[in-house]
This record gives C-alpha cells, structure tokens and sequence, in this order.
C-alpha cells in the first residue's frame, strides 16, 4: 500500500470519527432540549423520547455486535437483515425497553456508544477509511441514523410537520414507512 493510501485511510478515518461524534453530540442536544412531559407520551407519531432513544440505542448495540464480528472473523448478521422486518424488529426492541426509566436508556445509549469506540480502537484506518468496507459501511449507518431522528426531534421541537430528506435513506437502521421508529 501507498504512503498516500495509508494517509488518505488515516484522514478518512478521522473524518469519518469527527463525523459520529458530531451527530451524536446533535442528537443528545435536541434530547436535552425537549421536555420532561415529552419523554413518555407520543413525541414522534406513537413513540416517546424514551422510545426513539431506546431504539437508536438497540441499533447501536447491533453495530457493536457487528464490529465485534468482523473482529472475529464472522459475517454480521446485520448485513443480511431482512428489510421487510424491520418495522417489527424495532417495536420489538422497544418494548423490551419500555420498563427501564429514561435515565437507564440514556445510560445504555452512552454504554453503547463507548463500547463501540472501544471496538473502533481495535480497527485500522483502511477498514475505517475504506468507503466500501464494512467497519465505514456500518459506521456510515449510524451517522446517517443519529442524524435522522436529531433532524425529526428537532423538527418536532420548531413545530415542523416533518424533515425534508436530503440523503439517502440509512440501510437497514430505519423503514420508510416509520420515520421516528
């Protein structure tokens, strides 16, 4: 590999971790701003603050088991999620949620996104810079993930009826037919 290779992955690399850093800390920040009423009614179409962090914290917990596959030489089983699942995979994870206070969530949201930079640091900077390796495939999905429901609860919180979408939908985080959930 190139001198110019190994510092372009390395560049990427850096990029991409200031890029997850910068819409998670978006999203904990429009978290914060919203009311206490807001965490356990309909926030989002039938779903709570509480609900939509519980599942963007069961998708990231999917990517840190995905990573941790990759490490061992496994294929992720998140690569060959069936999309037409999803809507019940995410009510499911929901609910299984439901009985953990709104700190616990936010507690496990944190966890997880520590345990995944603890899995980062085992990952070299091509298969993070990469654009068409998994490890940036995976982390590309929960960039584009936390960036579409800070963009939705920020929204909620101006009055919006709703988010124009001006990237791609996130493959396989998110269904199009429940945008908050």
């Amino acid at each position: 590999m190139a001198e110019e290779d190994v510092r372009s992955y390395a560049d990427e690399r850096r990029r991409i971790l200031v890029e997850l850093e910068r819409e998670r800390n978006l999203l904990i920040r429009n978290i914060e701003t919203c009311r206490i009423r807001d965490i356990e009614r309909p926030f989002i179409d039938q779903w709570s603050l509480k609900d939509i962090v519980a599942h963007i914290a069961s998708w990231e917990a999917e990517v840190v088991s995905a990573f941790r596959d990759l490490r061992d030489a496994q294929h992720p089983a998140i690569f060959d999620f069936d999309r037409s699942r999803i809507d019940a995979w995410n009510q499911d994870h929901v609910e299984r949620m439901r009985e953990v206070n709104f700190f616990g969530v936010m507690e496990r949201l944190h966890g997880n996104r520590h345990r995944l930079s603890d899995e980062i640091a085992h990952v070299d900077d091509e298969s993070i810079g990469a654009p068409s390796a998994p490890h940036n495939r995976l982390l590309r999905m929960l960039i584009d993930h936390d960036r579409e429901h800070w963009r939705e609860i920020a929204a909620r919180l101006a009055g919006m009826p709703g988010v124009r979408h001006d990237a791609p939908s996130p493959p396989p985080i998110q269904s199009q037919s429940q945008r908050a959930g």
